[in-house]
């Protein structure tokens, strides 16, 4: 009953975004809407340095972040957990980006890292880091191809389902990732065709005692399609089908005895596109999805599926984003079924909802503020956790190089899973260059 109400009030902000927009328009269709925090500024935004037919644009980020509970804990401490632990923690962020600046075609290079040192907890130090290519080959007017590859070795955090409280160290793990599309966008039908892939391996952290944690069972591929065909309905408003397959497969599922994880996946969704003179845009569907498991011991996910994504500018000062997704997650949990008795959940059905608003204060004041909850309903168990966010930033921008950012957000998980209730709080202050 929760979820369709829900559905239903996105529905209707939806339909209010169409007929405030249409009444505020002053703008050819062509228009293109941008948030707030991504409207271009003259005077606040970095020139890059140029070379030869190239743009090169470097950032750097150094912050201070106090995190209430580093951990992931539930409050008060336990016969078996010390409870929450506070950490303050520093951090740099540094990157780049290489984009060309061709009449016809794109391409662009970057790179950036992500370094955090901890006061009083150095164990949960880490060091991340993501590089990679993506562009476009214009075929002719309408037509393109678009493709990109990623590397990328991140930190898993405390919070996420997967992780071993017993864990004496983060976990970390590599994502190679690649992607290539055709997209056809000529006359009243579109056509966009797509294929991905990804592998992530997992690292194997020591445990509190000794030993380690083989995260062996968790190492996979993915290889993903879809297609989607659009009709235009007018200049503002699209009409869609999707279907999208996947394969998932694991490099040993059964390390340390669980099931056979391997398994296909499909959707399918129709829905409808919108995008009017500059001040909204997006798209919401409905279809179904299904996830079916090798193994005979995991149940079959196939449940009703929707999504919905507006961006919306009310105002010239004013940016309104809200969304709507649901997707299947891979997890190795293991909880009680209906029965009583432990087994392992097949996959997560992930249902999530996002509202951001963005204002411009002053031309070089920014004020944003964002709230969300998940839901995770777990296959196969009777686990569910339900997640819920909200936080509030605000941006100065000193000049074209240096600006500003402080940030507060607050996490929550409300889990029937014994004992894994948590809540943090989460300040971060920083400065951020740009040239």
């Amino acid at each position: 009953m929760k979820m369709h109400t829900m559905t239903s009030m996105l529905a209707v902000a939806v339909a209010a975004g169409f007929s405030v927009s249409a009444a505020a328009q002053d703008g050819g269709p062509d228009d293109q809407v941008v948030s707030v925090y991504d409207r271009y500024r003259p005077d606040y935004t970095a020139p890059g340095a140029r070379s030869g037919s190239f743009l090169f644009n470097p950032t750097i980020e150094g912050s201070g972040k106090y995190n209430s509970n580093i951990f992931a804990r539930r409050a008060g401490a336990t016969a078996t957990s010390p409870g929450e632990i506070d950490d303050f923690i520093w951090q740099i962020k540094p990157g780049f980006s290489l984009n060309s600046d061709w009449s016809q075609n794109s391409f662009s290079f970057f790179a950036d890292a992500d370094i955090a040192k901890y006061t009083d907890n150095s164990r949960e130090d880490y060091e991340d880091f993501n590089v990679g290519i993506r562009g476009t080959l214009d075929i002719q007017r309408g037509m393109a191809i678009n493709y990109g590859v990623r590397y990328a070795d991140t930190h898993e955090d405390r919070g996420a389902p997967d992780t071993n409280g017993l864990q004496n160290e983060l976990t970390t793990f590599e994502t190679f990732a690649a992607n290539v599309g055709f997209v056809r966008d000529q006359s009243i039908m579109s056509l966009a065709i797509d294929a991905d892939y990804e592998n992530l391996d997992f690292s194997n952290p020591d445990l509190i005692g000794g030993g380690t944690l083989n995260n062996t069972q968790r190492n996979r591929e993915r290889y993903g399609g879809s297609v989607r065909v659009g009709y235009e309905i007018d200049q503002y408003y699209e009409a869609f089908v999707r279907v999208a397959a996947n394969r998932i497969e694991y490099e040993d599922s059964q390390a340390t005895g669980g099931p056979q994880r391997n398994s296909d996946g499909y959707e399918i969704t129709a829905g409808a596109a919108f995008d009017i003179t500059g001040t909204s845009s997006g798209e919401f569907f409905g279809g179904y999805i299904k996830q079916s498991y090798d193994s005979d011991s995991l149940s079959n996910i196939d449940d009703f599926t929707f999504g919905a994504s507006l961006l919306w500018n009310p105002t010239g000062l004013t940016s309104v984003r809200a969304s709507v997704t649901r997707l299947v997650n891979e997890t190795i949990v293991i909880d009680q079924d209906a029965s009583g008795g432990l087994a392992f959940a097949a996959g997560i059905l992930a249902t999530a909802y996002r509202v951001d608003f963005e204002h411009e204060l002053q031309r070089n004041v920014l004020l944003k503020a964002g709230a969300g909850y998940t839901k995770n309903s777990y296959e196969n168990v009777v686990r569910e956790d339900e997640d819920y966010a909200a936080s509030f930033g605000a941006t100065y921008l000193l000049n074209r190089n240096f600006s500003l950012n402080a940030d507060y957000s607050w996490q929550y998980r409300d889990t029937t899973a014994q004992g894994q209730d948590f809540k943090r709080h989460i300040f971060m202050v920083g400065l951020k260059a740009q040239w």
